[in-house]
């Protein structure tokens, strides 16, 4: 069973202070359908959103969102790797999806969801020994995965990332337009900053309105919340130097708002020796949430999540759509492989 496991993780949150047991009675069975979106359930009066599959091959993913999304992004993510016989988990990052109504949960706090994801993790570990656990994430997400998989190395057996975060680009114009938006645009959603993110994460506009019209999703950070972000983030490399277990980076080469560069040093710095580094050729920023993933790098992710022992001994790199390339786009892939291979891993 997993609801005990969940019941753990969003016990601090509940409204009331029933024991644990109480509490299992009360939630029994998935805890309570949200009327918005019966794929999400409502446990201690917090989101969660949760998929099992049908013959289970003992593998548990925990997903984290990006920055501005909520864990209803990883729905189509979810239902694919369901079908595959992986369970699953997507959390809300605190300040993010319909639970931000909450005090404890209206503010942007990455430090308090390292310490919200290691809690979930330790209770699926005590229950589903047997079980392959692996972190997912992106950009911010990603930075979030990298920080609980080094400080709770026990709990996890295998971290995914794409694009995450560390090296913003465009981080000085982008901090401007946020003083302007904080100033002058205090009712506008999204404001220029936030627009601004948009625009580096996704050319698609469709995904831009679904964006901006979904209330669980959030476009604004005050001062606070941004500088604490930003200082959170830099600090990914440091930690991502402790990662010894094996490592998926996915890494779009049209990424405007993680340096794909950055992101290619930052997996040479990674000490596990079972690492691979998939460069989606035509990717943007966002390639795992709100079904942006093609089909190939789908069956990538669950070849790697399928396979109980990863067995390279050596780094691996490979590239996605990687067909019809210009001159300088076969240029800026060679660059990019050569950044992830070169020079040794540094401690």
């Amino acid at each position: 069973m997993i609801t005990l496991a969940v019941v753990q993780f969003l016990m601090p949150y509940a409204l009331s202070a029933e024991p644990n047991d109480l509490a299992l009675q009360r939630y029994a069975g998935w805890g309570t359908a949200c009327n918005e979106d019966p794929s999400c359930v409502i446990v201690g009066g917090t989101h969660v959103l949760v998929w099992k599959s049908i013959k289970s091959k003992n593998i548990i993913v925990v997903c984290i969102h990006g920055l501005g999304l909520c864990a209803k992004a990883y729905k189509p993510l979810g239902k694919d790797l369901s079908e595959a016989g992986i369970d699953g988990f997507a959390v809300n990052v605190r300040g993010f999806g319909p639970d931000r109504n909450q005090v404890q949960r209206s503010k942007l706090d990455c430090l308090k969801t390292v310490d919200d994801v290691s809690r979930l993790l330790q209770g699926l570990r005590n229950e589903r020994p047997e079980s392959r656990i692996v972190l997912v994430g992106e950009s911010m997400g990603g930075a979030l995965a990298i920080r609980i998989a080094s400080q709770n190395p026990e709990l996890v057996d295998g971290v995914i990332c794409s694009a995450p975060a560390w090296k913003l680009q465009k981080v000085a114009k982008t901090a401007v337009k946020g003083v302007f938006e904080l100033t002058f645009f205090r009712r506008a959603r999204p404001g220029p900053a936030g627009k601004g993110v948009m625009r580096q994460a996704t050319s698609d506009v469709d995904l831009t309105e679904h964006w901006i019209s979904d209330r669980s999703h959030k476009l604004r950070l005050s001062l606070a919340e941004a500088t604490s972000f930003l200082n959170f983030v830099k600090k990914t490399k440091q930690y991502a130097r402790q990662i010894e277990k094996p490592l998926l980076i996915v890494q779009g080469m049209n990424d405007q708002l993680v340096s794909p560069s950055s992101v290619c040093k930052l997996f040479r710095s990674i000490p596990s020796r079972q690492k691979t580094l998939l460069i989606d050729c035509k990717g943007e920023h966002l390639l795992l949430e709100e079904g942006q993933y093609t089909s190939a790098l789908l069956e990538e992710i669950i070849d790697w999540l399928t396979q109980q022992t990863v067995q390279e001994s050596e780094p691996r790199i490979a590239s996605l759509q990687c067909h019809e390339l210009s001159k300088k786009q076969h240029k800026r892939l060679a660059h990019l492989i050569r950044l992830g291979r070169a020079g040794e891993c540094k401690p």
